[in-house]
């Protein structure tokens, strides 16, 4: 329940003085009032019934569109288990490598689960993707303008060796990160001014943007401890067990092999409603192989509890091995409700040959996605048509007459198609001939300066024959892109496909140091600031930029800007929906296929709450059942 308090002061209170008096009718107070009068006003916010005083509200839950779905006495989420034992050792398994224990610098490759060390000021909900509810702080507030949000610590909140997490420690960590973080968190916070300590459990962050994503951003904020970093070099890769906020810790680790985490004993938000049920076994446990195919037969040979399964030629063909039959591995398809997001073959636009639109377009109309599907992945996917796919902000048929407000001032720089169609994507019949699209993609071809000569597509002006190399970090997608190969091989282009472990191949695409790579471009139910990191041509020659493509676009920077400043969800969608028709109508990737299945195989030794229809899949939920053997 949300409340509506004082006040013509700062957020900052602006209070002075050592006693309680009166001036010109506003109270002065310092030292330990602020804390008596700031825990009274909370008590009374979070107790009573809506009250209007200065149009300042301070809730315990914060959503970003409509009502949150818990009320402020809620117990647990509805798809946690409050009476899972605590106990047993979850082993999993991945492929790749990890390089580094330092989620936050954006250097190197970080293990599975090391953000469960960490713990945030909020917390979201799987079953719900636009409130956040008390983690380490145990209300939020904020005025009607959304010009400055302040956060009241939880004060149990502890750190992993028992030191109090204060008001300090957020400035710290919000200071560090803007100073020495990730582009992508540098980008994430731009648009906040400064941050300020005005107790020892309420900090308040005051922004030039104002607005409720940059609330939620801010909520998400992971706090790390003052008195451990303070004398560390925060650009170092850390591969000792630092101490964190989260619920997990870090017990063992051997660099780029195998990492153990331990639940956090004691741990002070075990019984707060955001956190009951979850984190229940002892360790967790992750083995890192190079090779997938080991990965399933450590599985089939139990000594692995969970496997996710992205290959479903395998997952309908591979998993009836004795111990499916027999019921002690469990098979499940679970229903997800997550934004599809966008994976895609995408081009490096800072590569000559691809600042070229139909060249793009040539390579995607040769891209026979029907014959991949009911060949190669059991007609099981959907093509993705949308960089926001299975959301509101998808561009669905024809603009909408906001869309069009937003676009028609650009309409000598975009192409005629996009005001007056869908977005389409080139569909074969499925038998590997697709000769219309081939005839189409040999015209594009042409058009792009490209001749066919001899059985090899050949630079008209260089002479020179026409390759491509593709980067992909899964051995598995190597796999179905061979059909690719062979489609571009019978247009006379040769395309080389690589396959890197995890920590090279992210090393390459932050230097940009590729031509094509195989990407999956996450976005969130409700986007703010990351879009600026992922698409705004101000980044494109950031090291370490997150526009991988190199988009220099003065339409997606306009609408980007527009974006940012939407001050409500409905303002955002017509945006969004935009963007979404100027980037699918560059031609800046080859969309490939997504499903909201995720296929899971796990021992009968574990349980779990009811698993579908959430926006992630998350182990922490699950535990370990005592009367079963492994």
């Amino acid at each position: 329940m949300s409340r509506v308090v004082s006040s013509n002061n700062l957020p900052g209170n602006n209070l002075h003085g050592n006693n309680l008096s009166r001036n010109n009718n506003v109270f002065k107070i310092n030292g330990s009032g602020i804390r008596i009068i700031t825990n009274l006003l909370l008590s009374l916010c979070l107790s009573h019934p809506l009250a209007i005083w200065g149009e300042v509200r301070i809730e315990k839950s914060f959503t970003l569109i409509g009502t949150h779905k818990y009320p402020d006495s809620f117990t647990h989420f509805a798809y946690t288990n409050p009476n899972a034992p605590k106990g047993g050792v979850l082993r999993l398994a991945r492929t790749g490598s990890f390089d580094t224990l330092n989620p936050f610098n954006g250097k190197g490759t970080t293990p599975d689960y090391l953000y469960h060390t960490h713990g945030s000021l909020m917390t979201r909900s799987a079953d719900e993707p636009h409130t956040l509810y008390p983690f380490l702080a145990e209300a939020i507030e904020y005025p009607h303008d959304f010009s400055w949000v302040a956060f009241h610590i939880n004060p149990a909140a502890k750190f992993s060796d028992n030191h109090p997490v204060t008001s300090k420690d957020v400035v710290f960590t919000f200071e560090l990160f803007k100073r020495e973080g990730s582009p992508f968190l540098k980008n994430l916070y731009k648009d906040v001014a400064r941050v300020e300590k005005t107790s020892p459990h309420r900090v308040v962050f005051y922004l030039d943007k104002p607005g409720k994503k940059q609330l939620a951003l801010l909520g998400y904020l992971r706090v790390l401890p003052h008195h451990y970093w303070q004398t560390r070099n925060f650009q170092g890769r850390h591969l000792n067990s630092p101490v964190t906020s989260g619920p997990l810790k870090v017990k063992h680790v051997k660099i780029g092999q195998n990492i153990t985490f331990e639940r956090v004993r004691d741990y002070w938000a075990v019984n707060l409603p955001s956190q009951r049920g979850r984190y229940n076994f002892d360790e967790i446990r992750v083995d890192y192989y190079r090779d997938p195919q080991a990965v399933i037969e450590g599985f089939r040979a139990g000594l692995y509890d969970v496997h996710q399964e992205t290959d479903t030629q395998k997952w309908h063909q591979s998993f009836s091995f004795p111990a499916v039959k027999e019921g002690r591995v469990l098979k499940k398809d679970i229903e997800m409700l997550y934004t599809a997001g966008m994976s895609a073959l995408a081009f490096n636009l800072r590569r000559d040959k691809f600042k070229n639109p139909a060249l793009r377009q040539a390579l995607i109309m040769a891209f026979d996605f029907e014959w991949i599907n009911r060949t190669l992945l059991n007609s099981d996917f959907q093509r993705t048509t949308s960089f926001f796919y299975n959301s509101p902000l998808s561009a669905t048929g024809l603009p909408t007459e906001e869309e069009l407000k937003l676009l028609e001032p650009f309409q000598e720089q975009l192409p005629s198609e996009l005001f007056k169609q869908a977005v389409i994507l080139p569909v074969s019949d499925g038998s590997g001939k697709n000769r219309e699209n081939v005839r189409k993609a040999l015209a594009l071809f042409k058009r792009a300066g490209y001749r066919l000569e001899n059985g090899r597509m050949i630079d008209t002006a260089s002479g020179k024959p026409l390759t491509l190399s593709l980067l992909t970090e899964d051995p598995k997608q190597e796999r179905l892109l061979l059909s690719y190969r062979k489609s571009l091989a019978d247009l006379g282009i040769t395309l080389n496909i690589k396959t890197l472990d995890k920590s090279l191949f992210r090393k390459r695409v932050r230097e940009s140091d590729f031509e094509m790579v195989d990407w999956y471009f996450w976005q969130s139910t409700y986007p703010g600031n990351e879009l600026y990191h992922m698409w705004s041509s101000k980044v494109v020659m950031e090291k370490q930029s997150g526009n991988i493509v190199g988009i220099k676009n003065p339409v997606i920077d306009h609408l980007l800007a527009e974006a940012t400043n939407a001050d409500s969800y409905e303002k955002l969608i017509p945006i969004v929906r935009a963007m979404d028709r100027v980037l699918m109508w560059g031609h800046y990737v080859i969309p490939k296929w997504h499903t909201q299945k995720t296929h899971l195989a796990y021992w009968h030794h574990l349980g779990h709450p009811p698993q579908d229809h959430l926006y992630w899949l998350d182990l922490s939920n699950w535990w370990y059942k005592p009367d079963k053997n492994p």
